[in-house]
């Protein structure tokens, strides 16, 4: 199965009203769980409608069964500081396509950007950058390759997305270098899939789990695993513990804990 490599996609108009509204319920009311973490907020709603609905979408456009890894939930407005990233946790498996979903205001113009020229062929992957005022640092950590380039450049020439409507669906390259634009304050769902390549769904070159400690429970849950449902009650069973609940959080901005319980509960 070939790898999503467009750098997102735009399908618009596809979910209802009441997906959206279906969507904010779920957010309201995991935020209001005084241990509430950003991610894995539809971890026990994968049977309603709208999750079905994304999911099937997604599986008929690139033509392979998709497995659910996690999702998190995210506010941003003016008083965000955003970063360049990517998701660096996905290199643990083959294949991954993330889904970008608007909830809150009814618009907005350009809520990602992503960069033009790096990770945009899986040859030259990286999986790390260090920023030191205008130098980017790209360190590959299977092979330990490494580039550099102007930050300057990299914004200049960086990809914007256009104007997404509540209804409308970004699929997204997790592996893909981007960042949330913060000039327009937002609500937003993502969810994060899986999918098999040729070595099953786990890649042979996995990131070291010292630096990610969410690729050590992912490995081994898919490994201890006979079908996905068992990796789902794995991972409902290491959410029950506070040193796996600060790693499966760990990239979703968990210091943000406290305004997303604020803000949540307005959508």
């Amino acid at each position: 199965m070939a790898e999503f490599s467009s750098v997102f996609e735009h399908i618009k108009n596809v979910l209802s009203e009441d997906d959206i509204n279906s969507l904010k319920q779920i957010c309201k009311k995991h935020f209001s769980q005084e241990q509430a973490i950003p991610s894995y907020v539809l971890l026990d709603y994968l049977d309603i409608p709208v999750f079905k609905k994304i999911k099937l979408l997604l599986e008929e456009k690139i033509n392979a069964k998709l497995y659910y890894l996690n999702d998190f939930y995210i506010y941003t407005d003016n008083t965000f500081s955003a970063s360049w990233h990517m998701d660096t946790e996905l290199f643990t498996f083959e294949r991954a396509i993330n889904v970008w979903i608007l909830l809150s205001p009814d618009s907005v113009t350009d809520p990602l950007c992503f960069m033009a020229d790096i990770n945009d062929k899986p040859e030259r992957y990286y999986h790390s950058l260090k920023i030191d005022s205008d130098n980017c640092m790209f360190v590959n950590f299977t092979n330990l390759d490494s580039t550099e380039c102007s930050l300057a450049t990299i914004e200049q020439e960086r990809i914007h997305t256009p104007t997404i409507q509540v209804g409308d669906i970004l699929t997204i390259n997790p592996k893909r270098f981007h960042k949330t634009n913060t000039s327009e304050a937002k609500h937003s769902l993502v969810i994060k899939f899986v999918y098999e390549g040729s070595n099953g769904l786990l890649s042979d070159s996995p990131m070291p789990s010292e630096f990610w400690p969410e690729v050590g429970i992912f490995t081994n849950l898919v490994n201890q695993s006979t079908d996905w449902n068992q990796v789902l009650s794995g991972l409902r069973e290491e959410l029950k513990t506070p040193e796996s609940r600060k790693a499966l959080s760990a990239g979703f901005y968990p210091e943000k804990i406290d305004l997303y319980q604020r803000m949540a509960q307005t959508l």
